[in-house]
């Protein structure tokens, strides 16, 4: 009545927008369910999510809030009264479909499970009821309307299953879900704000759809490598979930569940394994995908040789046999694994909270007697605001920073008073340690029992055994943060920080001449395009500078005080935390002349993640640029337009030239630059502007 269709119905897809309507109209007729808002996405959309749970429950959101913090965040509270809260609160699951916006069915499931939910009045419904608050998430608005805005008009042609040719994230595409540790992302801030600052749930579940063919879903447990810097109950209870599962799926006769095979747990940037270190049990899946709502019929010629003979095995116990795959197919098996996530919460409701407090608990007793006891993080940093971004960032994912207001020694090292410093004797600790610390990657191929489960394991001869993702990725390493880790005890007077300014912005001497601006600090870059916007002059230093006893190396920004006002210069340092030296004297230095960008970012119709996220870096240090299309490249003229051209990273060169096959997209999308667009890029080269290729785009 509402959609206009049966949910998963063949060759139809809910928009965001009408998921939400039907929400409001599940909202307006039922006691179970409330809807809540949480910010704009990245298109200005507002991020809508839904709480279900029984009318009393619904009630007392707020106490059963504070009981889950409470057990969450371990502080003061006793084994005794860990007990109490754990009998007298509710399991808080969160459940999101739709991260990965083509992958159509989780989505889908959201607006099935939510009905379900509410109308139900069978025992089992009733007692999840009672017993869990699950947390509804659309966490990609944006993908759902652009993919269903896709499909639609290409049904029926031959278009019908062609990949939609942007980014169903507008900067990040299918990389939302490596974001997690650091969002950069506004929709992971709103989701790592929802779970680790309000919510603080037992279970974090996170539909995908790309279940390795022909099994038709992927549940846990995972593959090896394990990450080591997570609670071993969490790996525990992440297997009981997984067994729950498979036994539904057999239960209710839904062939084709497999698990420990495909996907380990070794990368924390999921939206599932960042919060493992934060003593959430997380659950990810991978159902079946055709292609969006379109049905396939498969037969056993559709399979690889080892899967046709269709022999069970202990974790493939009832393989598909193939046939119709349809979207209500996905649907369906999405909810199974979603009522079977919130049975496991209701049925060991008591047992997970208070798990979750004994989790904190352990990970607290741990680190206050073995190191590292705590990182420490100079304020004398080589790029004082990317240094506070991430002690920010580590905020935002529930971490407490402290601020020392007393100097301090630890392990041999003199730190002054002001230097931050992050305890480990805290509940989410191991988060800390899994971002900050180096990655030690293990070697499978010693290990040959631990992940193939045999008798006789085979044995590997040649390179190491790759991760399903990143090997490594310390943060400090990233961000050129220096921190140490502390091998005794901190002990000094500290203060916990809400924000983190390593430095505040301010203006230092008199500008009669010219003011500088260290080029080390990221927000110079800001700083040089808001000058330039208002028509001021910069200039880069191409030797070192002795001014105001103080000596500034190569590369130092220097803006002329009479290109600019003074009360813009003062507005800019503290806008940006910026130190910014005012010098009276000619510097006499060589300088070079910076000159605005007029900037080409090119944009294939094969979507591309790292166009985005280099869009992104550009928009947040606020370089004006232009996307630029085959079309715009094979019309040559480039040097009437653009000084510098950037051509992000690609699968080959050969896709940015060839582009889409003819037949297998609507006209406008096939054929990629051309030769001719090749020949027109190096007379644009010729002709004096710069061209930018990042990894596989040139060979």
């Amino acid at each position: 009545e509402v959609l206009g269709f049966k949910v998963g119905a063949d060759y139809h897809l809910a928009t965001y927008t009408q998921a939400i309507e039907y929400f409001k109209k599940l909202e307006k007729s039922s006691s179970r369910i409330k809807l809540f808002k949480e910010g704009k996405t990245s298109m200005g959309q507002t991020l809508t999510y839904a709480v279900i749970s029984s009318e009393e429950n619904l009630g007392n959101l707020e106490k059963y809030k504070k009981i889950m913090k409470r057990l969450s965040l371990v502080k003061d509270l006793s084994e005794a009264e860990a007990s109490r809260l754990s009998k007298e609160g509710k399991a808080i699951v969160y459940i999101d479909g739709g991260l990965h916006a083509n992958e159509c069915a989780p989505p889908q499931h959201n607006i099935q499970l939510a009905y379900d939910l509410v109308t139900a009045k069978d025992a089992k419904t009733l007692r999840i009821l009672n017993d869990v608050i699950l947390v509804l998430v659309f966490p990609n608005p944006d993908g759902m309307n652009l993919v269903a805005e896709w499909y639609h008009p290409n049904v029926g042609t031959p278009f019908e299953a062609s990949p939609m040719p942007w980014l169903y994230h507008i900067y990040a595409g299918h990389d939302n879900n490596r974001d997690s540790y650091i969002a950069n992302l506004i929709e992971t801030q709103h989701l790592t704000r929802l779970v680790n600052k309000e919510w603080y749930p037992v279970i974090l579940y996170n539909h995908h759809q790309k279940a390795p063919f022909p099994t038709r879903i992927w549940i846990p447990p995972n593959s090896e490598p394990t990450n080591p810097n997570v609670h071993p109950l969490i790996v525990r209870w992440k297997n009981l979930v997984g067994s729950a599962m498979g036994a539904a799926f057999d239960g209710e006769g839904k062939e084709g569940a497999i698990s420990r095979f495909w996907i380990d747990t070794w990368y924390p940037g999921y939206v599932t394994e960042v919060v493992d270190s934060h003593n959430i049990i997380s659950v990810l899946t991978e159902t079946a995908l055709y292609h969006y709502a379109t049905p396939y019929f498969y037969t056993l010629s559709d399979y690889s040789t080892q899967y046709r003979d269709l022999t069970m095995s202990a974790f493939y116990p009832n393989p598909w046999k193939g046939g119709w795959w349809r979207l209500k197919d996905a649907v369906d098996y999405c909810l199974t694994a979603s009522r079977s996530v919130l049975d496991v919460a209701s049925k060991y409701r008591e047992e997970l909270l208070f798990n979750k407090y004994k989790m904190g608990k352990d990970v607290i007793n741990r680190f206050s007697k073995e190191p590292p006891h705590a990182w420490i993080i100079p304020v004398n940093q080589r790029d004082p605001g990317t240094a506070s971004f991430l002690l920010n960032r580590m905020i935002l994912l529930g971490v407490d920073v402290y601020r020392s207001g007393e100097s301090f020694t630890c392990d041999g090292i003199k730190y002054p008073v002001g230097t931050y410093v992050i305890p480990m004797t805290q509940p989410f600790a191991l988060f800390i340690k899994n971002v900050f610390e180096e990655q030690n990657y293990p070697d499978l191929r010693k290990y040959p029992d631990l992940w193939q489960g045999l008798p006789a394991p085979e044995k590997f001869e040649g390179a190491p055994l790759e991760s399903f993702d990143m090997m490594g990725w310390t943060l400090p390493y990233q961000f050129g943060v220096k921190v140490y880790s502390a091998n005794s005890l901190v002990i000094a007077k500290m203060t916990k920080v809400k924000d983190v300014k390593l430095q505040k912005g301010s203006i230092v001497g008199k500008s009669g001449h010219s003011y500088l601006i260290s080029h080390e600090d990221n927000n110079s870059f800001t700083a040089t395009n808001r000058i330039h916007k208002q028509g001021g002059k910069v200039f880069w230093a191409k030797g070192s500078i002795s001014a105001n006893d103080t000596r500034f190396p190569e590369g130092t920004i220097i803006v002329p005080s009479a290109s600019i006002k003074g009360s813009f210069m003062e507005k800019l340092a503290k806008d940006l935390d910026l130190k910014i030296t005012g010098i009276s004297r000619d510097p006499k230095v060589k300088t070079l002349s910076l000159k605005p960008v007029r900037l080409g970012m090119y944009k294939s119709w094969l979507a591309n993640a790292d166009e985005g996220w280099t869009r992104l870096i550009l928009e947040k240090y606020e370089f004006p640029y232009s996307s630029i299309h085959d079309a715009d490249i094979r019309a040559g003229n480039l040097n009437a337009n653009y000084d510098a051209i950037i051509m992000p990273d690609t699968n080959t060169p050969e896709a940015v030239i060839n582009g889409y096959a003819k037949g297998t997209m609507p006209p406008k999308y096939v054929g990629g630059i051309t030769p001719g667009g090749v020949r027109n890029l190096k007379l644009y080269v010729e002709n004096g502007g710069t061209l930018i290729f990042m990894n596989a785009a040139c060979n």
